[in-house]
Protein backbone atom coordinates (compact mmCIF):
# COMPACT_ATOMS: atom_id res chain seq x y z
CA UNK A 1 0.00 0.00 0.00
CA UNK A 2 1.29 3.44 -0.91
CA UNK A 3 -0.47 5.68 1.58
CA UNK A 4 -0.74 9.28 0.47
CA UNK A 5 -2.51 10.43 3.64
CA UNK A 6 -1.99 13.12 6.26
CA UNK A 7 -1.96 10.78 9.28
CA UNK A 8 -0.45 7.48 8.15
CA UNK A 9 -0.33 6.17 11.74
CA UNK A 10 -4.11 5.70 11.83
CA UNK A 11 -4.16 3.35 8.84
CA UNK A 12 -1.50 0.79 9.79
CA UNK A 13 -3.77 -1.68 11.57
CA UNK A 14 -6.66 -1.40 9.03
CA UNK A 15 -4.24 -2.04 6.15
CA UNK A 16 -2.71 -5.03 7.95
CA UNK A 17 -6.19 -6.44 8.60
CA UNK A 18 -7.06 -5.84 4.92
CA UNK A 19 -4.11 -8.03 3.93
CA UNK A 20 -1.41 -5.53 2.96
CA UNK A 21 2.10 -6.97 3.06
CA UNK A 22 3.92 -3.65 2.69
CA UNK A 23 2.98 -0.22 3.97
CA UNK A 24 4.59 2.77 2.28
CA UNK A 25 4.13 6.17 3.91
CA UNK A 26 5.41 9.67 3.14
CA UNK A 27 8.18 10.94 5.37
CA UNK A 28 6.62 14.40 5.27
CA UNK A 29 3.29 13.11 6.67
CA UNK A 30 4.51 12.07 10.13
CA UNK A 31 6.28 13.63 13.08
CA UNK A 32 7.67 10.30 14.29
CA UNK A 33 8.90 8.06 11.46
CA UNK A 34 10.70 5.73 13.86
CA UNK A 35 7.56 4.90 15.82
CA UNK A 36 5.59 4.44 12.60
CA UNK A 37 8.22 2.09 11.16
CA UNK A 38 8.08 0.05 14.38
CA UNK A 39 4.27 -0.10 14.28
CA UNK A 40 4.26 -1.24 10.65
CA UNK A 41 6.75 -4.03 11.46
CA UNK A 42 4.78 -5.08 14.55
CA UNK A 43 1.72 -5.42 12.29
CA UNK A 44 3.58 -7.87 10.06
CA UNK A 45 4.27 -5.67 7.07
CA UNK A 46 7.37 -4.54 5.21
CA UNK A 47 8.13 -0.82 5.36
CA UNK A 48 8.30 1.58 2.45
CA UNK A 49 9.28 5.22 2.88
CA UNK A 50 8.34 7.78 0.23
CA UNK A 51 9.69 11.27 -0.30
CA UNK A 52 8.16 14.10 -2.29
CA UNK A 53 10.12 15.91 -5.03
CA UNK A 54 10.98 18.82 -2.73
CA UNK A 55 12.40 16.60 0.02
CA UNK A 56 16.11 15.88 -0.17
CA UNK A 57 17.25 12.28 0.06
CA UNK A 58 19.39 13.16 3.07
CA UNK A 59 16.14 13.36 5.08
CA UNK A 60 15.56 9.70 4.25
CA UNK A 61 19.05 8.59 5.30
CA UNK A 62 18.41 8.12 9.05
CA UNK A 63 15.71 5.57 8.23
CA UNK A 64 17.31 3.78 5.26
CA UNK A 65 18.61 0.85 7.30
CA UNK A 66 15.19 0.34 8.91
CA UNK A 67 13.08 0.20 5.73
CA UNK A 68 12.60 -2.31 2.94
CA UNK A 69 11.98 0.16 0.13
CA UNK A 70 12.58 3.83 -0.65
CA UNK A 71 10.10 5.49 -3.00
CA UNK A 72 11.12 8.69 -4.80
CA UNK A 73 8.10 10.58 -6.11
CA UNK A 74 8.59 11.94 -9.62
CA UNK A 75 5.48 14.14 -9.40
CA UNK A 76 3.85 16.04 -6.55
CA UNK A 77 1.57 13.50 -4.85
CA UNK A 78 -2.16 13.92 -5.11
CA UNK A 79 -2.43 15.83 -8.37
CA UNK A 80 -3.16 13.75 -11.47
CA UNK A 81 -1.87 14.43 -14.96
CA UNK A 82 1.52 15.84 -13.99
CA UNK A 83 4.59 15.54 -16.13
CA UNK A 84 7.36 13.16 -15.02
CA UNK A 85 10.12 15.08 -13.21
CA UNK A 86 13.27 13.66 -14.77
CA UNK A 87 15.41 15.75 -12.41
CA UNK A 88 14.37 13.42 -9.55
CA UNK A 89 16.39 10.57 -11.05
CA UNK A 90 19.75 11.73 -9.58
CA UNK A 91 18.21 11.19 -6.13
CA UNK A 92 17.98 7.54 -7.04
CA UNK A 93 21.21 6.95 -8.90
CA UNK A 94 23.71 9.41 -7.51
CA UNK A 95 22.80 9.31 -3.84
CA UNK A 96 20.49 6.53 -2.68
CA UNK A 97 22.10 3.83 -4.80
CA UNK A 98 25.63 4.79 -3.78
CA UNK A 99 24.82 5.23 -0.06
CA UNK A 100 22.50 2.20 0.25
CA UNK A 101 23.38 -0.27 -2.52
CA UNK A 102 21.11 -3.08 -1.32
CA UNK A 103 18.01 -0.95 -0.69
CA UNK A 104 14.97 -1.55 -2.92
CA UNK A 105 14.44 1.81 -4.67
CA UNK A 106 11.37 2.69 -6.69
CA UNK A 107 9.98 5.76 -8.42
CA UNK A 108 6.35 6.78 -8.80
CA UNK A 109 4.50 9.40 -10.77
CA UNK A 110 4.21 10.32 -14.41
CA UNK A 111 5.76 7.02 -15.46
CA UNK A 112 4.41 5.66 -18.73
CA UNK A 113 5.42 4.58 -22.22
CA UNK A 114 7.16 7.90 -22.92
CA UNK A 115 9.13 8.07 -19.65
CA UNK A 116 9.78 4.48 -18.58
CA UNK A 117 13.14 4.49 -20.39
CA UNK A 118 14.35 7.26 -18.06
CA UNK A 119 13.66 4.97 -15.10
CA UNK A 120 15.27 1.98 -16.79
CA UNK A 121 18.45 3.98 -17.43
CA UNK A 122 18.98 4.45 -13.70
CA UNK A 123 21.34 1.76 -12.52
CA UNK A 124 19.78 -0.29 -9.79
CA UNK A 125 16.30 1.20 -9.76
CA UNK A 126 14.23 -1.85 -8.84
CA UNK A 127 11.13 -0.86 -10.72
CA UNK A 128 9.04 2.08 -11.72
CA UNK A 129 5.62 2.05 -10.16
CA UNK A 130 3.00 3.17 -12.63
CA UNK A 131 0.61 5.67 -11.11
CA UNK A 132 -2.45 3.56 -10.57
CA UNK A 133 -4.94 4.31 -7.87
CA UNK A 134 -6.80 1.33 -6.50
CA UNK A 135 -9.82 2.19 -4.40
CA UNK A 136 -11.28 -0.31 -2.00
CA UNK A 137 -14.15 0.14 0.38
CA UNK A 138 -12.39 -0.55 3.65
CA UNK A 139 -15.68 -0.69 5.51
CA UNK A 140 -16.47 -3.98 3.80
CA UNK A 141 -14.94 -6.93 5.67
CA UNK A 142 -12.44 -8.92 3.67
CA UNK A 143 -13.59 -12.44 2.81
Amino acid sequence: MHMMVAAPEQWVKPMAVAGANQYTFHLEATDNPGALIKDIRENGMKVGLAIKPGTTVEHLAPWANQIDMALVMTVEPGFGGQKFMEDMMPKVNHWLRTQFPSLDIEVDGGVGPDTIHKCAEVRGCSRAALSVTVLRDLSTPRK
